[in-house]
């Protein structure tokens, strides 16, 4: 069965890895690390940015698919979505766990505006873990940015394309980030306050958070966007094989 598996993430690699010998799947990722990280999988490889339309055409013939996004790609998510519910295609969305953070130092926020207010009433300081996509908003709307500013990106040719203009630190590297490689940053480049969003275990929350209690510092959390239920790889697998077998 034709499946579709919106990529780019470690539960899509997961995902992957365990329906690759039951299903015809083809994994859509929007940037060459996206579909670098898929190498050596058993499933046909699609890169490059889509808008609803490109999903439209792409999916057409497809008999599911299954959004394993990143739980921040929302316009992704949406246009997918849109996509499906035209061509009349199930829709499945493999979401993340959300999880509950013991540190007095946290600040939630629903977005990078609010993130941006809150930098704009502290002095310091900030690194950015964020994402490269975002990172111009705070360099025209965070006071001082030049300044006070460092970035954890990551080190593609996207990233450094998008990231070549702006006038912060900038500090290059591939995940995963451990306890310690978050805290030696926020020692060397004296950091007071981290920005990060709420992408959950698989985001390295937990060591970036543990990283900042270490070392008594603020952070600001921008809380995920995706709420309802969250499947496992294997009912993802579960409900794949239910829309197969309705099929027959």
């Amino acid at each position: 069965m034709k499946t579709a598996i919106i990529a780019g993430t470690s539960e899509s690699v997961e995902l992957i890895k365990a329906a690759q010998d039951s299903f015809d799947i083809t994994a859509f990722a929007a940037t060459d690390y996206g579909g670098e990280i898929l190498n050596g999988l058993k499933c046909k490889i699609s890169i490059g940015r889509l808008n609803r339309q490109d999903f439209y055409a792409a999916l057409r013939g497809f008999s599911v698919v299954v959004d394993a996004s990143h739980p921040f790609a929302q316009e992704v998510s949406e246009n997918v979505k849109s996509a499906c519910m035209e061509l009349d295609i199930p829709y499945l969305r493999m979401g993340r766990e959300r999880l509950f953070y013991d540190y007095s130092e946290i600040s939630y926020v629903s977005s990078k505006e609010q993130a941006a207010e809150l930098l704009n009433r502290s002095n310091g300081n900030i690194l950015f873990t964020t994402g490269v996509n975002t990172l111009r908003f705070y360099s025209e709307n965070v006071r001082d940015f030049s300044l006070r500013s460092y970035a954890r990106i990551l080190d593609t040719v996207d990233s450094r394309r998008i990231a070549e203009n702006l006038r912060a630190t900038l500090i290059y590297g591939f995940p995963p980030f451990s306890e310690n490689d978050t805290f030696e940053l926020i020692r060397k480049h004296n950091i007071e306050t981290l920005v990060s969003k709420d992408s959950g275990k698989r985001g390295g929350i937990p060591e970036k958070l543990s990283a900042a209690k270490k070392s008594g510092i603020r952070v600001i959390l921008i809380s995920s966007p995706e709420s309802g239920k969250v499947n496992t790889v294997g009912e993802i697998i579960s409900l794949i094989t239910e829309i197969k077998d309705g099929m027959q």
